[in-house]
């Protein structure tokens, strides 16, 4: 056994400090002389420093071996249980010199130094700041995150109390927090909790109820009949209902009235147009670049006419992704194939960068790391939830993802770029273009090959000739804005015709410091899925995603079930199970109803993973059906509505309230699909203006549904920007809800309203006859109910003396107009 001098010296020391006095042997003085000679003899045991070396080995060796088992489970009990607790719970943010709090836990000398509140070790355990600020109800630390488990506190008090042993070489280093995170287990089916209410109407509601009892929460009643239509109407359509379907319902004495009603909403083309806006918010769709020269995308909208498509044939959601992400491999004789890839693209484009900045220069490298970096946030963030791309410069420091792990996705998107990209629509059409082509092309190497031996060329130009022309007559394909390998070269933007650009892993980030060239895969967090892709070709670009889209799809990836059904339930409640959409992390939130989560997830993932089934289980439930009501014993108790012992009340959102503007006053164009409209006038001078002051509200291409408005990055729409639209240039899972000043006059003064209040007074003055028939039949369609005997007296008065149309203004910005109860 070699043992080194500096372990023998340390141990002795140590050992020395904890020899009580007693332990030492007596001292017998037998006369002045040899008094003085035996104290100066203890007093050198004491405090001697420079014992002979033989002595030392032979003292230090004799106590190590007496001590080292104790020595060995110290040091084990901390590397093993303690010091991965503290890389993954403590150390992200308590390192280095801008540790938190002035207190650094990577290193022995750091803790025994504490921080800005002092010491953290303390002779007594229990008094320990360290132990501490992670023990109690509501411990301090971890900040932003769950506590510690009993058995992690239990260890954490056991190394205190054993001396806190740490080896002096030891520095801890930051790392991904644990992999047994509840959204990275296993995802399996509980049971629904037994019905013991008949408030039960279905499984949702077992768990919603279990969870009320548990919190001494009681449900409300169920909203009467017009509260329930419109609610519905707005939520399935964005659209108010009509007075006859309210009329319709509110008399329907069927018991299956209410599931009708869904099943009516959901068949109707206006459920994708409303669903469609929600998925184009979590991808950050837009009809511009952004950046710099916020150049128009014309191409972009056939991606958002495939969303609404897909989502009104309820395809199935596996289906959706997979061709999202590599529908031009998959399906490529299919139209979707190739313009639901407009997904991996959605996101902003830099011009500048891509186009105008030469091959081979630093800034050229940045812009596709950048382009590259929101590919890969957008496809994590969407169907996963999880933010890989806080690992684009070191390991993630909350969640159980590595560097290497996000320039393996990145790896992924290496062989392709945006661009507008030709997609076949007519099956006959393309395979004469694909044998003329075939044709022209032979000929013209013919050509080339006499030319160089000098040979006529005339035969072979005559036969060309004619093939050009069928060419140019057949339909030039439409162009959807798409991942794509092969375009025309625009300035310095050139295709990768497939095959994938070298990855490097970027020390700390940067580009000037390229590291390991890195191969296509993913996250290697999940259980059972290999995290790294094997492939046949690793040049194949299209096979890279293909394999991603089945790595995301898989039965047992819990992620992407977990997300899209806490997305709906998100957009069904105004709130999410999951209240960060985006997040299933560590520093995300975590479920209110965990087994509700994962009943619906994996009761989606395993029947069909039928989008409409799903919305009807969630509306049909009785938890949906609650009304808006306050209770002021359940409020006490739970005042954020946390556990749903009623329905959120929800503010319409921009474009709903848009459509609901248009719808009422008469003026709404149902047409679908196609390029979106303007709301702006338009200068493109290289560098776009977009000019919303010269919008003319009677643009009749203006009234279509707001889904289909064209959508600007760089200048937002004013109007639509205060009613807290969507940002297009980041992953909105959740949009912003206010109430403000600036709200109300735009709602009143905005020339949009202002025009559209006209169209309501005409359309009024044309169904009725007199000012008060008018009034109660513009305050009947704007909020689906007569008005009061006082309401009437109040608004006809305001119109006598203000006019229809400015009454009909107070309508749109009624607190029923603009809510959903």
């Amino acid at each position: 056994m070699r043992i080194r001098m500096a372990t023998i010296q340390q141990c002795l020391v140590a050992s020395l400090r904890r020899v009580p006095p007693a332990a030492f042997p007596p001292v017998q003085v037998t006369d002045a002389v040899s008094s003085r000679r035996e104290v100066k003899n203890r007093a050198h045991w004491r405090t001697s420093r420079q014992w002979h070396p033989r002595v030392i080995v032979f003292v230090g060796l004799s106590i190590f071996l007496a001590l080292a088992p104790a020595v060995r489970a110290d040091e084990d009990l901390f590397l093993k249980r303690v010091a991965p607790v503290l890389e993954r719970r403590c150390v992200r943010c308590h390192n280095g010199d801008n540790a938190k709090g002035g207190l650094d836990l990577s290193t022995a000398k750091g803790l025994h130094e504490g921080g800005d509140s002092g010491e953290v070790l303390a002779a007594a355990v229990e008094e320990s700041l360290l132990l501490e600020m992670v023990t109690g109800e509501d411990p301090a630390m971890p900040e932003g995150g769950p506590p510690l488990t009993q058995e992690q506190i239990a260890d954490l008090r056991q190394w205190i109390k054993s001396g806190a042993n740490w080896p002096e070489a030891k520095i801890l280093q930051p790392k991904p927090g644990d992999g047994d995170w509840w959204s990275l287990r296993p995802l399996a089916k509980p049971p629904v909790p037994p019905a013991k209410s008949p408030w039960i109407r279905t499984p949702v509601d077992a768990f919603i109820l279990e969870k009320l009892t548990q919190k001494k929460l009681t449900p409300n009643p169920e909203a009467d009949r017009r509260t329930l239509i419109r609610r519905l109407t707005f939520d399935l359509h964005g659209l108010p209902p009509t007075q006859e379907e309210i009329d319709a319902f509110v008399a329907d004495s069927d018991p299956a009235a209410y599931d009708k009603l869904v099943d009516r909403l959901l068949a109707s083309p206006r459920y994708g147009e409303r669903w469609a806006r929600h998925w184009l918010d979590v991808v950050h769709y837009g009809d511009t670049h952004g950046y710099d020269k916020d150049k128009r995308r014309p191409n972009a909208w056939p991606y958002r006419d495939y969303v609404i498509r897909s989502l009104n044939d309820d395809k199935p959601y596996a289906q959706f992704v997979r061709e999202q992400l590599a529908g031009d491999v998959l399906f490529p004789n299919e139209p979707d194939g190739i313009i639901a890839t407009g997904f991996v693209v959605a996101g902003p484009w830099d011009f500048v960068g891509h186009v105008e900045l030469r091959e081979g220069t630093l800034d050229k490298t940045i812009t596709r790391n950048l382009d590259r970096d929101d590919m890969v946030t957008n496809t994590m963030a969407t169907f996963c939830s999880l933010t890989v791309h806080c690992a684009r410069c070191h390991d993630h420091k909350f969640d159980p993802i590595t560097q290497a792990d996000y320039y393996s996705l990145q790896a992924v998107f290496a062989g392709i770029d945006r661009a507008p990209r030709p997609y076949k629509i007519d099956a006959e059409v393309e395979a004469e273009r694909a044998k003329l082509t075939a044709e022209r092309n032979d000929l013209r190497a013919k050509i080339n090959t006499a030319k160089k031996a000098k040979t006529d060329v005339a035969e072979l130009e005559k036969q060309l000739a004619p093939i050009e022309a069928a060419l140019a007559k057949l339909p030039k394909p439409p162009l959807v804005y798409a991942a794509a390998t092969n375009f025309p070269n625009t300035g310095s933007f050139r295709p990768t015709g497939g095959q994938p650009r070298e990855i490097h892993l970027l020390n700390r980030g940067s580009e000037k410091q390229p590291g390991d060239i890195m191969q296509p895969g993913t996250v290697g967090c999940i259980p059972g899925l290999p995290s790294r892709f094997q492939l046949d070709n690793p040049d194949d670009e299209g096979a890279r995603r293909v394999q991603l889209a089945a790595w995301i799809t898989d039965t047992k990836n819990p992620l992407t079930w977990r997300s899209i059904v806490n997305r709906v339930w998100h957009y069904h409640f105004g709130s999410a199970i999951v209240d960060s959409p985006n997040d299933f992390g560590h520093m995300g939130a975590t479920p209110t109803h965990p087994e509700l989560l994962d009943w619906l997830a994996a009761d989606f993932r395993d029947n069909g993973q039928s989008l409409k089934r799903l919305h009807k289980l969630i509306v049909t439930s009785a938890a949906y059906r609650q009304s808006t009501a306050h209770d002021e014993q359940n409020s006490k108790i739970d005042s954020g509505n946390q556990f749903l012992w009623r329905m959120n009340r929800r503010q319409l959102e921009a474009e709903a309230l848009r459509d609901a503007v248009l719808a009422t006053s008469g003026k709404l164009d149902t047409t679908m699909y196609g390029p979106g409209f303007d709301l702006f006038g338009f200068i493109d001078d290289h560098s776009p203006h977009y000019l919303y002051d010269k919008y003319d509200p009677d643009d009749p291409r203006g009234l279509r549904r707001s889904i289909y408005r064209f959508i600007v990055r760089s200048v937002p729409d004013p109007f639509m920007e205060t009613l807290d639209c969507a940002d297009p240039s980041q992953n909105v899972p959740v949009r912003n809800s206010t109430v403000t000043a600036l709200q109300a006059l735009s709602l009143l003064n905005n020339k949009f309203m202002v025009r559209q209040a006209e169209h309501f007074a005409a359309r009024a003055q044309a169904q009725a006859e007199g000012l008060p028939a008018q009034i109660a039949f513009a305050f009947q369609t704007a909020l689906g109910r007569a008005p009061s005997e006082q309401e009437s007296q109040t608004l006809t008065a305001y119109a006598e003396q203000h006019g229809l149309a400015n009454a009909c203004r107070l309508l749109f910005n009624a607190n029923e107009f603009l809510f959903v109860d």
